[in-house]
């Protein structure tokens, strides 16, 4: 997953759903900095938890429905200790994102002040208060009909929906004023120094590894979320793990029971559709068009924003609210048939089996490699 000039415009993404080590949080080294002007800085590591549970299955939304119950293997087990993250299943999946990410915010934000003062420069960290996570709906519980009848796929309405094409607090910079009292070459080393240099081309083409290019924020994502040389020294094990996932869905036992949900899907009226981790994928791509945020208009206005100047960035195109009705009806008529259909083939109950199995099998190939890992992990994570 990668974060980039374009952040501001999507707020949040809407991934496509799928289920990881049985919906535990997919093993990821965090968004990709660019050197590109990066909008709103407070949003990166807030966004990289959620990364962790948006591209996941679990209560994050298409994980195991009320009626399976989810317990961690042994592999979720490792992960969690090796990203930091809480296998709390009594707290939200947003919930635990907002905590896990409130506490990387703070040894995020740190680093890049500390990078910042080796090079003599003067950074205030940001509060996390970048990306705000609406609160949960008490009465009803994600993965089940109820919800899906209320708010489909949280595409476009719901506890974590943007059906108001806006949304979230406004975000102050802490470092505006600095930046401004400044001169126009100051301001420019500051920049550099904090965003790194610009790459060639648009600027979404820098790699997680360009961390030498990638500034303050490039380092301090990569000593943060990907570990640093932590995760350098288990990169091998990292790219197996990184792999699980497309190990689980290959299994002929899981193609099975997407087979029989794609037959449902399709009786329903929804052909197309050929697995339960893209089953939005097509409406999110729908959404994005409706809001305008992808407009080529638009994304130039981004690129040519005076982002230290003007943090809040500018005004989100205009929505069409009769438009937004008739997608959200759409979305939460797809999302209630999905539903039912996960449960008549009883698809989590078995593609959690499968997983559990593999996660075994995994976790007896590597075991003494991944705790040596989920130790140096804690470790550089100060805990």
């Amino acid at each position: 997953m990668r974060t980039s000039r374009n952040a501001h415009a999507r707020g949040i993404a809407h991934t496509t759903r799928g289920a990881f080590a049985g919906g535990a949080p997919a093993p990821t080294k965090g968004p990709t900095m660019t050197a590109s002007r990066s909008p709103r800085p407070a949003a990166v590591a807030a966004l990289a938890v959620l990364a962790l549970v948006g591209c996941s299955g679990g209560d994050a939304g298409g994980g195991p429905t009320s009626s399976t119950t989810w317990t961690p293997g042994p592999l979720d087990e490792y992960q969690a200790r090796i990203y930091g993250y809480s296998l709390d299943r009594e707290a939200s999946a947003r919930q635990r994102a907002q905590a896990d990410g409130d506490r990387q915010h703070r040894r995020f934000e740190e680093a890049v002040a500390a990078c910042m003062a080796e090079q003599g420069f003067d950074y205030t960290p940001a509060e996390s208060g970048g990306v705000v996570y609406a609160s949960e709906d008490p009465d009803v519980v994600r993965g089940t009909r109820e919800f899906a009848e209320r708010y489909g796929y949280e595409i476009s309405a719901g506890p974590s929906g943007d059906g108001d094409a806006g949304g979230g607090a406004e975000w102050e910079d802490p470092n505006a004023e600095y930046v401004r009292s400044m001169s126009a070459s100051e301001a420019a080393a500051w920049s550099e120094a904090l965003y790194g240099r610009e790459a060639p081309g648009d600027g979404d083409d820098l790699q997680e590894d360009d961390v030498a290019s990638a500034g303050c924020y490039g380092a301090a994502q990569h000593e943060v979320y990907a570990g640093g040389g932590v995760l350098d020294e288990f990169a091998g094990l990292q790219q197996e793990l990184a792999r699980f996932a497309q190990t689980v869905q290959a299994d002929p036992r899981v193609a099975e029971l997407e087979s029989a949900w794609a037959s449902c899907m399709a009786d329903r009226g929804y052909p197309s559709l050929r697995d339960v981790a893209t089953a939005n994928q097509a409406l999110a791509a729908e959404w994005e068009d409706l809001r305008g945020t992808q407009d080529p208009g638009y994304l130039a206005e981004l690129d040519a924003w005076d982002w230290a100047a003007e943090p809040g960035g500018p005004p989100a195109p205009e929505v069409d609210p009769a438009a937004v009705a008739v997608f959200t009806e759409k979305e939460i008529g797809q999302a209630v048939a999905d539903v039912e259909c996960q449960e008549q083939v009883g698809y989590w109950a078995g593609r959690l089996r499968v997983d559990r199995e593999l996660q075994q099998e995994f976790v007896d190939r590597h075991g003494d490699e991944l705790e040596a890992w989920a130790t140096a992990a804690t470790a550089a994570r100060g805990e």
